[in-house]
């Protein structure tokens, strides 16, 4: 048996397919790339497949990790080249490696946000005091501290408006960058009618180094 853990990239019009949509179409994907899968047992198999740090809807990644697993010992050499030939338009197999690494070592990711609205320099401020949030989550709403999520939140103004690069808590605790958009929104700085767009440029362990 061989775990594979891979990381592809998920941009354009794919970037709004469901968390349960993208699993369906990894999977298919592998089926088509007539790799040598390992399925569930039960009355409905299907190809055992996870993806570690799901997305949001909408949202766009140049970094997204998901695990499966081989019946072989080892992965054919055109492994990628094979899952690309299958995979629909903007997802795209970038690299793998054997899966060793344990999935609770994840505790932030990188993103970047643009945002299409007038750059003001009185932005970056906002953050630099203390921001209190009130975070969802399934266990229920509490009010949060955004410094205890955030190991690091800077503003650049571009060409098109502003842009936040940022790295947020993930893990068992994640925080969603739209808390980010809310609070600009909460000083008018951003519309309800603004659409920004989100990118995750990395998933990180505890010491910022690149989980993979």
């Amino acid at each position: 048996m061989y775990k594979v853990r891979l990381k592809f990239e998920k941009k354009e019009y794919s970037s709004y397919i469901s968390h349960l949509d993208l699993m369906q179409t990894l999977q298919r994907s592998l089926i088509r790339a007539a790799l040598p899968v390992k399925y569930t047992s039960g009355f409905n198999p299907h190809i055992y497949l996870s993806i570690l740090v799901p997305l949001s809807t909408g949202y766009q990644s140049e970094y997204d990790l998901c695990d499966f697993e081989l019946t072989q010992d080892a992965p054919p050499e055109d492994l990628i080249e094979r899952i690309n030939a299958a995979l629909p338009h903007g997802l795209k197999a970038l690299e793998y490696r054997r899966a060793v690494t344990p999935i609770n070592e994840i505790a932030w990711c990188e993103y970047e946000i643009s945002y299409p609205c007038v750059w003001s320099p009185e932005i970056p401020a906002i953050f630099e005091k203390e921001v209190r949030i009130l975070k969802h989550s399934k266990r229920g709403d509490k009010e949060v501290v955004l410094a205890d999520y955030a190991r690091k939140i800077v503003f650049e103004p571009t060409e098109e408006g502003f842009r936040c690069r940022c790295i947020l808590r993930a893990g068992d605790d994640p925080l969603n960058p739209a808390y980010l958009t809310d609070i600009l929104r909460f000083h008018n700085y951003v519309s309800s009618q603004d659409r920004p767009t989100y990118l995750r440029k990395s998933i990180l362990d505890e010491q910022l180094a690149e989980f993979f």
